[in-house]
């Protein structure tokens, strides 16, 4: 089967402002995919991002409402200005075809010191059976899959580091390696999207370097 073109995907999503005392104190929005015409698959996958979703809220409705608090108290005792902390977690369509689904997320949060944390990662999924579809499962025709990505991502990554265009660290292969970057890729046309975590192999400013490996559509399970 080439499409799903039965299966249709829908973006739900929540907006809230946390307030204390009737001021605004946290600014949070979320969305999550919902998935129609995939039969129990989707619904397990449906499933999963619902929990997902309340768990990225959750923490913002607790732990970072309550730090916010703190600040704006602190704030006020020294008749400071308070700019409230804000974040937000967006999903998209990274790829739908040939009986895969590949959801794209990223996310950041800007807290009191104005500094923003981000993440990024991707999720594939084998629609109908509702289960995870690993960079291992995508590759399982090619013999040495794993060392080519690799060498493939290093190449890349040195080629970037050289022309500037990422500051990497001197030893981000090292720091690379060690996040185990392709087990959170995302699938594209084009191939397979890797990140790395901010701050893992290069500094903060960077954000989630992003790099995009080969793949065969041929090749799909």
């Amino acid at each position: 089967m080439k499409e799903h073109r039965d299966v249709r995907l829908n973006w739900r999503e929540e907006c809230r402002t946390l307030k204390l005392e009737g001021e605004p104190v946290l600014e949070y929005a979320v969305t999550w995919p919902e998935i129609q015409g995939a039969g129990l698959g989707g619904r397990w996958i449906n499933r999963y991002y619902v929990h997902l979703a309340r768990a990225w809220k959750r923490r913002w409705e607790r732990e970072v409402y309550w730090q916010a608090c703190l600040e704006l108290g602190a704030r006020r005792q020294r008749a400071q200005l308070f700019v409230p902390w804000k974040g937000e977690l967006k999903g998209e369509v990274a790829y739908l075809e040939n009986g895969l689904l590949s959801v794209r997320f990223v996310g950041w949060e800007a807290r009191g010191d104005g500094r923003i944390s981000r993440v990024r990662w991707g999720d594939i999924w084998k629609v109908r059976e509702g289960a995870p579809c690993s960079v291992k499962d995508l590759c399982k025709d090619e013999k040495g899959w794993k060392k080519r990505l690799w060498k493939e991502l290093v190449a890349q990554g040195e080629r970037r580091r050289e022309g500037g265009d990422c500051f990497l660290d001197c030893d981000w292969q090292k720091k690379a390696r060690a996040v185990r970057p392709l087990e959170n890729c995302c699938l594209t046309r084009e191939g397979i999207e890797v990140s790395l975590p901010q701050g893992a192999a290069t500094p903060m400013a960077e954000g989630c370097p992003v790099f995009l490996l080969k793949w065969e559509q041929k090749k799909t399970p």
